[in-house]
């Protein structure tokens, strides 16, 4: 079998999808060497690094590469991706197109399979953008459900997909993702050493990474710590990241509620690069995901490969991806979250305990299962 990827995400290996695009590609040669896969990446985008042995890359070209990049990867997902791969792959035998985002071609002259992480833009209003993005979802909405079939990360999301996309059930998949071997155990003390040295952070700290829009419920968090200092708790809650927008119903303004609620010297906003992720999650006393809607949720996952403790927002799919391994509190409960955040601040025995159960957890996920049970169900597919 031919396997033809989209690789749009191949330049930006350290968002969600290009995590994704990168697992896959990088393991479907190992688990499944008899077939052959080939790379097609927009010549308007970052090149991003070589692939791995086993993988072609190809570098596609449109009209439209110098009109604008949203036109651009328009042109590339809708009309060069499908024909050169047809072109590529019309002599060699059987021919897949995997989409792994919410962006199928219209048309595809190969079966085409299409990873649908999550359907936001669809179910939450102050993720549905203007004119231009709403057209653009009504492109890919109605594309994929032309695709033979659909991939997602969840339950959760399988659930989403067959109530919104009325799709037939035996024509969507879940297969959980995993955090990359990036995120891995190592010396918690060295790492807290560290983050007090390089970013004045010592002592006992809440820490929070994965986005600063409304849906990751940010400001839930920060009332939650707030009720926590107020009864004495002597804590630092570190928020990693910084919002990608300025419309304030997208991004709430988290700095100005940092000030009004004067809570300046106990809250830290910091920028953590991808090389020293691992080091937040490991120095970290605590890790909060308070979430109120995920496809998946991989930070959760990444802090338990690292030792953290984890709490989340039981809501979405988050209670599927943690299991038994963490502490769940509703996404809203605001006395509910600063009590569970103050338990586990005075309670080392129970950090302990999380923190293994989140290591004997985690060590179910891993690409090289996302690889396999991915290229399982392609055959099926073609087959």
């Amino acid at each position: 079998m031919q396997l033809v990827i989209n690789g749009s995400f191949w330049g930006q290996p350290n968002v969600g999808s290009g995590q994704y695009l990168h697992g896959l590609v990088r393991w479907l040669p190992q688990v499944a060497p008899r077939h052959r896969y080939l790379l097609l990446t927009p010549a308007h985008g970052s090149e991003g690094p070589p692939p791995p042995p086993g993988v072609t890359l190809v570098r596609v070209r449109t009209p439209l590469d110098r009109v604008g990049r949203n036109l651009a990867k328009l042109a590339f997902e809708q009309v060069a991706m499908p024909y050169h791969a047809w072109q590529l792959t019309r002599r060699q035998g059987v021919a897949l197109l995997l989409t792994p985002y919410f962006a199928p071609p219209l048309w595809s002259p190969l079966p085409t399979v299409t990873t649908v992480g999550d359907l936001i833009p669809l179910l939450l209003p102050e993720y549905r953008g203007g004119f231009h993005v709403r057209l653009y979802m009504a492109l890919v909405r109605r594309a994929v459900r032309r695709s033979n079939h659909l991939l997602t990360f969840s339950n959760h999301s399988r659930t989403d997909i067959l109530r919104n996309l009325h799709i037939p059930a035996q024509q969507v998949t879940a297969i959980f993702l995993a955090p990359s071997e990036h995120y891995c155990l190592g010396d918690r003390a060295a790492a807290r050493d560290y983050v007090a040295r390089r970013y004045g952070i010592g002592g006992p700290f809440i820490y929070y990474v994965g986005g600063l829009d409304a849906r990751k419920n940010v400001t839930m968090l920060i009332r939650a710590f707030a009720l926590l200092r107020g009864r004495g708790v002597q804590a630092t809650l570190v928020i990693a990241g910084r919002a990608l927008g300025r419309d304030r119903q997208l991004f709430p303004d988290l700095d100005a509620m940092i000030a009004d609620m004067e809570l300046g010297l106990s809250v830290r906003r910091v920028e953590v690069s991808y090389e020293e992720g691992p080091l937040f999650y490991r120095a970290c006393t605590i890790f909060a995901f308070p979430s109120r809607y995920e496809g998946f949720g991989l930070p959760p996952l990444e802090a338990m490969a690292c030792g953290a403790p984890v709490v989340v927002s039981d809501a979405s799919s988050l209670p599927e991806v943690v299991g038994p391994a963490a502490l769940r509190v509703a996404p809203d409960d605001l006395v509910g979250w600063a009590a569970t955040l103050g338990r586990l601040l005075g309670d080392a025995e129970l950090r302990e305990e999380l923190s293994t159960q989140g290591l004997t957890h985690v060590a179910r996920f891993s690409y090289q299962r996302v690889a396999e049970q991915t290229i399982a169900l392609l055959e099926r597919i073609v087959g």
